[in-house]
């Protein structure tokens, strides 16, 4: 069995990551590492970079993943700077920043990178949709949480159970694109 280092600290992610390997004979190890974090536009960029710098200081092969949020009526903001700006803007702040926009509609996109010490990543990329809320939902993880509805939903993401949500995560299709790609 191929065993891989699977840094994050979310275990909405990890839960995910585990149920979509299990085909595939992949075993994960969840750790909690700060990496760094370029600076791009580019959630694959910055996937990549962080991919490859664990699996060098770890000399093991490791994966992560990333995700850039695109609101569509604010030009694709805050895109891969989610995890950064849900530090600075309560979910109140992402209501008032939409009032009077029409088009509420957010792209997520999520990215999934593998790197092996020595060589340069394999990224993949996955997009979920989902609309922007009027109001502020249930207390959630993170603000971006309390207002974004997921497609095929009627409440914000901090409200659906997790188990829902896990299935939800996990439609992407990225871990699957892993499995094969190790199978190779």
């Amino acid at each position: 069995m191929r065993k891989i280092v699977f840094v994050t600290g979310n275990e909405y992610k990890f839960q995910v990551a585990v149920e979509a390997l299990k085909p595939y004979g992949i075993e994960l190890e969840q750790i909690r590492l700060e990496t760094p974090e370029i600076q791009s536009t580019k959630v694959e960029d910055v996937a990549g970079f962080s991919a490859k710098w664990v699996s060098e200081k770890l000399d093991r092969p490791a994966v992560l993943t990333d995700a850039g949020y695109y609101i569509q009526a604010l030009c694709g903001f805050p895109g891969p700077f989610i995890k950064w700006v849900n530090s600075w803007l309560t979910a109140e702040n992402y209501v008032k920043l939409m009032e009077g926009k029409v088009d509420r509609k957010i792209v997520v996109k999520e990215c999934l990178a593998y790197c092996e010490p020595g060589k340069e990543p394999v990224v993949f990329v996955g997009e979920f949709v989902g609309q922007m809320a009027e109001k502020v939902g249930a207390k959630g993880t993170t603000p971006i949480n309390e207002v974004f509805i997921p497609e095929g939903f009627d409440r914000v993401e901090s409200e659906i159970s997790r188990e829902e949500m896990v299935k939800f995560w996990g439609t992407s299709g990225n871990w699957q694109k892993l499995g094969e790609y190790l199978k190779i």
